[in-house]
Parts: C-alpha cells; sequence; structure tokens
C-alpha cells in the first residue's frame, strides 16, 4: 500500500528516517537509536511529525452552542488560549471521534477553534458536523497544514502559525501548525540549532507511560467513553449531548462490560502486543493492545481491553502471545472529569 507522505515527510527522509504507517500517513518510525530519542524527549528536546492528526479550522458566532450540544466536554471550561480533550458520540455513547479542541482570540464575538483530530476520523467528523447544524454561524475548514511536534524544552523559533501545547502526548509537548511552504525552514532552523528528529517509537513510549490510548490502536468506534475509562473527555453536569445518557448512566451505576486498562508487566521483557489475558481459572478475559517498555517503571507496561470481572485495579493476569507468556497486574486510571 502507497502511504500518504506529509508536508515534512521529505525533510524527514533526508535525515535517515525509518517510517511506518500511521492511519495510511508516512510517519518517520525513528532516525538515530530510539532510546537516545526518548531520552531527549524527556530531558532536552525532541523534533517530530505530528502529521498522523488533521487540523480543522472552525469559526463562528454559535460555535460555542454547536459545540456544547454536540461534544461530550464542557464548553464553559475552554477559555481562550487553552485546549480541552473531547469526543464526538453517537447515540449509544460510541466513538465517532477523539478530538483536542484549542480556542483562540475571538473575533467581534465570533469564536476561533482548531480542531486537532486522527486523519481517520476527520471525514466522518465533518460529515456528522454538516448533518447537524441548520443554519448557524459556523465554519468548517479543514486546512492543509504541517505539524511540527516538539517534546520537552520548547526552543525560541520564528514562525507565522498556530503554537499549542498538548496535553495527550505523556510528557511536555508542544506543535507549530504552520502552511506546508513554512515547514521545511522551521526544520532547518531547529536542525541547525542542534535539535534531533526523532520518530514513532519515542512517541509512542511516552503515550503509553502518560496513559493515553491511541485511536485505531486502543480504541475505535466499536467502542464506548465509558468502556475506555476517558472520563476526562466527558462532561457529566452540562446539558444533553448525544451519548450523554450513557454516559451518565454508566458512571452512576457501574462499569462498562468491558475496560480499557492499563498493564504492568513483571520479568524479563517479552514483546506482548496482541496477546490474549487469562484470568487465576485460566478463562480468557481480554487482550493486549498498545505495549512498550516504559524507562520511567523499568518494566513493559500496556493497554488492554478487559473482561469487567477481571478489570479491578490489582488483579493478576497472565498473558499469552505465539507459546510465550507473562505475568501482569491491572492498573486503572484515576477517574477525572473534563
Amino acid at each position: 500500500m502507497t502511504l500518504n507522505t506529509t508536508p515534512l515527510s521529505n525533510f524527514f527522509a533526508q535525515h535517515n528516517a525509518d517510517f511506518l504507517d500511521v492511519y495510511g500517513m508516512q510517519i518517520p518510525l525513528r532516525c538515530s537509536e530510539a532510546g537516545l530519542e526518548y531520552q531527549a524527549a524527556r530531558e532536552k528536546t525532541l523534533v517530530c511529525d505530528g502529521g498522523h492528526r488533521a487540523w480543522i479550522e472552525v469559526h463562528g458566532a454559535d460555535v460555542y452552542d454547536f459545540f456544547q450540544r454536540t461534544l461530550s466536554s464542557d464548553l464553559n471550561k475552554l477559555n481562550v488560549g487553552e485546549h480541552q480533550l473531547s469526543a464526538m458520540l453517537d447515540g449509544k455513547g460510541r466513538w465517532i471521534a477523539e478530538l483536542v479542541l484549542y480556542r483562540f482570540a475571538d473575533n467581534d464575538n465570533r469564536w476561533h477553534v482548531g480542531v486537532d483530530i486522527p486523519v481517520t476520523c476527520c471525514d466522518a467528523f465533518l460529515e456528522k458536523m454538516n448533518m447537524l447544524h441548520f443554519g448557524e454561524d459556523i465554519s468548517f475548514e479543514k486546512a492543509d497544514v504541517a505539524r511540527i511536534k516538539i517534546f520537552g524544552e520548547l526552543p525560541a523559533v520564528k514562525h507565522n502559525g498556530h503554537l499549542i501545547s498538548r496535553s495527550d502526548a505523556g510528557g511536555k509537548c508542544h506543535e507549530i501548525i504552520v502552511e506546508p511552504s513554512a515547514a521545511n525552514g522551521i526544520m532547518l532552523q531547529l536542525v541547525d540549532d542542534g535539535h534531533p528528529l526523532g520518530g514513532w517509537v519515542a512517541q509512542d513510549i511516552m503515550r503509553v507511560e502518560g496513559g493515553f490510548p491511541l485511536w485505531g490502536s486502543d480504541f475505535d468506534d466499536n467502542y464506548t467513553l465509558p468502556g475506555c475509562n476517558e472520563w476526562r473527555r466527558a462532561s457529566i453536569t452540562k446539558g444533553c449531548y448525544a451519548g450523554q445518557e450513557v454516559v451518565a448512566r454508566i458512571n452512576t451505576y457501574g462499569q462498562a462490560p468491558r475496560q480499557l486498562c492499563q498493564l504492568h508487566f513483571d520479568g524479563e521483557p517479552q514483546f506482548m502486543q496482541g496477546a490474549a489475558l487469562f484470568d487465576a481459572q485460566d478463562k480468557e478475559v481480554g487482550k493486549v493492545s498498545s505495549w512498550i517498555y516504559s524507562p520511567q517503571l523499568g518494566k513493559p507496561i500496556s493497554f488492554a481491553y478487559i473482561k469487567r470481572s477481571a478489570a479491578p485495579t490489582g488483579t493478576n493476569l497472565r498473558a499469552t502471545l505465539e507459546g510465550a507468556s507473562a505475568e501482569c497486574k491491572v492498573v486503572n486510571p484515576e477517574k477525572v472529569f473534563g
């Protein structure tokens, strides 16, 4: 399959990057040794390609009212210059899209919001938005942009685009979002100033360490928001939105039949992505999704979908993959609402 390139693909290729498929996009896997890239991201600066996510510019006097009734987060908490994790759900509480909202300065009481979204969700999101709005003062534009993702300390670099911060990257992270024609000059400045380039491996380790599931790998439109434990993307106090009744009911009365949890593994590192999970009675109770070795914890960790009966924190499970097995323990995230 031919992958779609990003505005940064050629630059990374010229700097010896290996690539992989992320949402059909050609994203750098690594540019040097992944451990060194991870260390740079944690301790100094690492420059990556964020082109696996799309950017939508939203303007209008009715942005607040429209998003307040269609998205899961509470826009009363979204101030100018801030961002907010959010979601669009269907009536059963299942995902249509995961997204991040960025609010920029208003213009004559017309809101300006940037929507950050996986490229594979973008078309479905825009289609749903167009179905739901009837004459409101709101416009959506899928922007052609380059996304320069910077972990760690933010260097001083000149640009004429958006500078956004990310709270879903597992560590200190910003993005410079600019027109593609401006990206090469910014990248040259960053490299000339001695900032290393990095790839997906380092990003993925930080993401899993930070407890952020990945669309398409850990969850998708087959799952509900409560089943993913993504309460930070939901409000249970604001008015109605699609899926709100399901979210509120599960919050009040119990848990989803299956839950997305984190696992901490014991023993020698063994690759367990895709492994089946078994409880103490040797009953299959789930499956491992994202799996990484965590330098922070000194052990492998992962995400996994697990049956409710086996999902309480502290439950011991056994992962099995291609004849290998490893012991692991369930770790659930703290329940924090958006």
